[in-house]
């Protein structure tokens, strides 16, 4: 495996260091010294002893800013590459506070039941495990919505690392000692998703991130896995006049990633009278003389900003306080212009969840601001925000995240998402019978609103 040079890794710590001390928004949300953790991250980095040691120092340092938009990626060629991006035999999926076994290799099929659950790893409890194994190398302030990146980072690891799982399957427990292989040389069994009732439904519209139905109760389910694809609007609005014989709408962005936040507008429109605000986001202002004119302020180094609000008005003491600490923000509420074709006339259910990321929660921001939709799930991701992505001489990237949305509605989604209305987290039972709570509580409310 590659090595880094040392004056490479100091260039690339250095990089990401400064890049996030002048542009990262959240630093009023943090409690540490970020020059200080450079210091430790700086030794860290100079004693990995190849590349894929350097980027997990890397990954630490990075989680240390606790957000859903500010990470680093490994180098393409090493995720190829088996001696470090070996995975153990099973494929794990958490569940609420299971970790469960969707999907195992031919090897271990008849010793390690599909859906039997995690307890301990080797010896420690799983959630535990977790915590100080995965945690420190990813965005874990929203348990729930890192659930699957920790999930990558429990079964990804290098070629011949082992660990003793400790499992539970009707009521009774077993351990199994699991290697980590290539994962081109596993064989999976997965577990058979249940029969679905999608094929009772109408097509009306679809593309590799949206899928729009009719159900045989004239109910339009819309399905949105992301809003990358910019034609995706024009696309369905192609089809507004079939999408306008419902009765009502159910709109699924649980698991969106995210994209760009004008196509999920150019969504919410088709259910919004006239032109509307938009997800409102602040970003950072640095003018450097205020920071120069600090030296000079012995009086403003230890305040706190309550404190700070309470000692001082003057707008000088205010931006001097504020910009020595990259914590003086625009804000902004962007207008949009309703260019949806029509309006469609009904009740409306949004289904959403943990996996509900960035412009899948400026989608969730708008229809709450702006209409009567019942919000039926799990809370969002609580990450939204436009991030600088740097791209590394040695083959990964990072990412800053420069802009920080807040909710039309005053609610703090930091890290916390947007709540619904109605919660309904998706459990291991339901999965394995092949329930959908909360598709089907939404199908329920709007017949009661429709009257049918």
């Amino acid at each position: 495996m590659r090595t880094i040079p040392d004056e490479l890794k100091i260039y690339e710590l250095s990089r990401l260091w400064k890049e996030a001390e002048y542009n990262f928004v959240f630093w009023d949300k943090l409690d540490i010294d970020w020059d200080e953790e450079y210091k430790k991250a700086l030794s860290r980095v100079l004693s990995a002893k190849d590349v894929y040691d350097y980027y997990r120092e890397l990954k630490r340092f990075t989680a240390l800013l606790c957000d859903g938009h500010t990470d680093v990626s490994f180098p393409d060629d090493l995720y190829q590459d088996s001696d470090c991006f070996s995975r153990f035999p099973v494929f794990l999926f958490r569940f609420g506070h299971d970790i469960a076994v969707i999907g195992v290799s031919e090897e271990y099929k008849d010793e390690i039941p599909l859906y039997s659950v995690v307890k301990k790893i080797d010896g420690i409890n799983a959630e535990e495990y977790i915590r100080v194994n995965c945690y420190p190398f990813i965005w874990h302030a929203n348990e729930d919505a890192s659930g699957m990146t920790a999930m990558n980072v429990l079964m990804f690891g290098r070629n011949g690392s082992s660990a003793v799982f400790s499992f539970e399957k009707d009521g009774k427990e077993f351990s199994v000692k699991l290697t980590r292989e290539d994962p081109n040389s596993i064989k999976w069994v997965s577990a058979e998703a249940p029969a679905s009732s999608d094929s009772q439904r109408q097509l009306i519209v679809s593309g590799n991130t949206y899928k729009c139905e009719m159900t045989e109760d004239g109910f339009a389910i819309i399905k949105l896995t992301s809003f990358d694809d910019n034609t995706m609007p024009e696309k369905i609005y192609e089809y507004i006049d079939e999408l306008d014989k419902a009765k009502a709408y159910i709109i699924d962005v649980r698991g969106n990633i995210g994209g760009n936040s004008d196509n999920a507008d150019a969504i919410a429109s088709m259910f919004i009278d006239g032109d509307f605000d938009s997800c409102g986001a602040e970003t950072q202002i640095y003018e450097p003389t205020y920071k120069a004119w600090g030296v000079f302020r012995d009086d403003l180094n230890s305040l706190t900003p309550a404190e700070l609000e309470e000692r001082y008005s003057d707008e000088e003491s205010i931006k001097i306080y504020k910009m020595r600490r990259h914590i003086f923000y625009k804000r902004e509420i962007e207008k949009k212009e309703n260019k949806a074709p029509k309006r469609l006339i009904g009740p409306v259910a949004v289904l959403m969840n943990e996996y509900t990321f960035s412009a899948g929660e400026d989608f969730v921001d708008v229809m709450k601001a702006h209409t009567d939709a019942v919000f039926i799930g799990n809370n969002t991701s609580g990450s939204s925000g436009q991030p600088l992505q740097v791209k590394l001489e040695s083959g990964g990237w990072f990412r800053i995240c420069t802009r920080r949305c807040f909710a039309q509605n005053g609610e703090d989604i930091y890290n916390k998402g947007f709540a619904p209305d109605i919660r309904i987290v998706h459990s291991l039972q339901d999965q394995i019978e092949g329930c959908d709570k909360a598709l089907d509580k939404a199908i329920l409310i709007l017949k009661e609103k429709v009257g049918s």
